[in-house]
């Protein structure tokens, strides 16, 4: 059984860590969530927005053929 040198020993190490991130990997994984984010807080209030005025216009037709019975 051989000992491997100590940079054969530090090269093997910084090879296992190539799939972990790094601050600047989190960094821009922050940016792009809060992009996401405030796009689909924009979608929600659009179709909250569309929701309430399907909502008004049906309850506007109800009412109408209400009236005219």
């Amino acid at each position: 059984m051989a000992t491997a040198t100590l940079e054969e020993r530090v090269s093997r190490l910084e090879g296992g860590f190539e799939h972990l991130a790094t601050k600047v990997d989190v960094a821009e994984l922050r940016g792009d969530l809060h992009a996401l984010e405030s796009r689909l807080l924009r979608w929600m209030v659009g179709a909250i927005l569309g929701s309430v005025a399907a909502a008004a216009a049906v309850t506007g037709v109800i009412v109408a053929l209400l009236g005219a019975v």
